[in-house]
């Protein structure tokens, strides 16, 4: 793993075969859109104009979901080697600034993160293990099923490395086009 990060501070997921569209979408809804790495079904983004929350609010406003490339967009607040210290650490120095003592939360890992063993070889991390090691020192009450924050953390390749970019946020702002439809649909019944 190297030790300089890629800086991106968002993460869109697609349809297969249809990156570019996806990326041509969301220039239509927000400028200074620079594409870090495009991968089958996945971009990694920076934005140069706007913040990745205001992006998003902008993205839901503007978006029809029955008629999108867009599948997924991550705000992305740090970006760290996909290390389950480094990541866990990193969660931690956020928290008392995102997550207030009388507010839930809920992590959700997508993808896989790696312990550093003492001997300095990486070793794959299951995921609940993962998720209770970095809940161990977050003195927030969990909830599951309605948190007023989310702690998002996703693992990307990007160059030779496994990174992992983290979220702390409203759950909103992990936008699902495919939430956005079933809510239009129900709206329609």
């Amino acid at each position: 793993m190297s030790s300089a990060s890629p800086n991106f501070n968002l993460i869109v997921s697609t349809y297969a075969m249809r990156e570019e569209n996806a990326i041509e979408e969301l220039k239509q809804y927000i400028s200074g859109v620079y594409v870090v790495k495009k991968q089958r079904s996945l971009l990694i983004l920076k934005l140069t104009r706007v913040d990745p929350y205001k992006a998003i609010d902008i993205i839901r406003e503007n978006i029809d979901p029955r008629f999108t490339n867009i599948l997924k967009v991550i705000p992305v607040d740090r970006v760290e080697e996909a290390i389950v210290q480094r990541v866990a650490e990193t969660v931690w120095s956020m928290v008392d600034e995102r997550i207030a003592p009388n507010e839930t939360y809920r992590i959700t890992l997508d993808g896989r993160l790696y312990w550093l063993r003492e001997n300095g070889l990486l070793e794959k991390a299951h995921s609940r293990d993962t998720i209770d090691y970095i809940a161990g020192k977050i003195n927030r009450k969990v909830n599951l099923t309605n948190p007023d924050k989310v702690v998002y953390i996703k693992t990307v390749k990007v160059g030779y490395g496994d990174y992992a970019a983290i979220a702390i946020c409203e759950p909103k702002y992990i936008l699902s086009t495919q939430k956005l439809l079933h809510k239009l649909q129900r709206e329609l019944e």
